[in-house]
């Protein structure tokens, strides 16, 4: 049993990630990505097919799909490891959840009403994250119209909306064990509330259900060292570290190797001050 959190290694198989990590459409390419990741220390690999990155344009759901399944179906053959699909469509989903992958990580936190059915149908688990706004409709750390700029209420405002979604979803079918949930760091929230959702739940613990974080190379890092994103590895370092220490469950990030060795250390310095 792991006494860390969970390691979810990013695989876009996208040409336009903001971190430019993207493989296109080489499946061969996201598979040497993708077993590199395991043998670094993923625990999971999360597979998206299309960018949430600001001024991102969407992704047909053909194209989606046929980027996202032969990765999937590759990887499946190749490894021994959980699969999660980065989407926020349940047509996508339901052909992802049928070529191996056992999650979906929702981005648009149950947009599509569909999804809840394909779900409860795979018995699949799903995350559930907080974007107050369309896809690529996101200004680097900065909040969106729909967000008040007080730090306190825009934090309570996140949690209570993913209470909403957690007891929809619910209310649809799905296993409230299944379900976990994403603040959805530098997706329209200020700059002081994206670093207040890194270091504690802000009320997420009241949700009962596991918190997924994603900080990996995001702009809320830039804002504060002026890196470009090819070189926020320390400031990624120092943002899992506190969501280590914040009780995250499942952190997603781009350096799995480096960020294994910070999340051992940042858990076992958690479990030293919890004993």
């Amino acid at each position: 049993m792991k006494t860390r959190p969970i390691v979810v290694g990013i695989l876009n198989v996208t040409p336009d990630s903001f971190s430019n990590d993207g493989v296109a459409t080489n499946v061969q390419a996201a598979l040497e990505q993708g077993v590199r990741l395991v043998e670094e220390g993923a625990d999971w690999l999360d597979i998206g097919g299309e960018s949430t990155r600001p001024g991102a344009q969407p992704v047909a759901v053909e194209q989606e799909i046929d980027r996202v399944v032969p990765v999937i179906e590759a990887l499946r053959q190749r490894l021994d490891v959980v699969i999660s699909v980065d989407t926020r469509r349940a047509t996508v989903a339901d052909a992802a959840l049928r070529s191996g992958a056992t999650i979906v990580n929702d981005v648009s936190g149950f947009g599509d009403p569909k999804m809840a059915e394909i779900i409860v149908r795979h018995q699949a688990k799903w995350v559930l994250m907080h974007m107050p706004h369309s896809v690529g409709e996101m200004q680097w750390s900065r909040g969106v119209e729909a967000m008040p700029d007080d730090t306190l209420q825009g934090c309570e405002l996140v949690v209570q909306s993913l209470q909403s979604v957690v007891d929809k979803a619910v209310s649809a079918g799905v296993p409230k064990s299944s379900i976990l949930v994403d603040p959805g760091i530098g997706f329209g929230k200020t700059l002081q509330q994206n670093l207040a959702f890194l270091l504690g739940p802000q009320g997420l613990d009241r949700l009962g259900v596991p918190v997924f974080v994603g900080p990996s190379r995001k702009s809320f890092i830039g804002a504060i060292t002026g890196a470009a994103v090819a070189d926020r590895l320390l400031g990624t370092a120092a943002a899992v570290t506190a969501c280590v220490l914040g009780g995250a469950s499942h952190i997603r990030v781009h350096d799995v190797r480096e960020m294994v060795e910070v999340i051992k250390v940042a858990a076992a310095i958690r479990h030293s001050i919890s004993t």
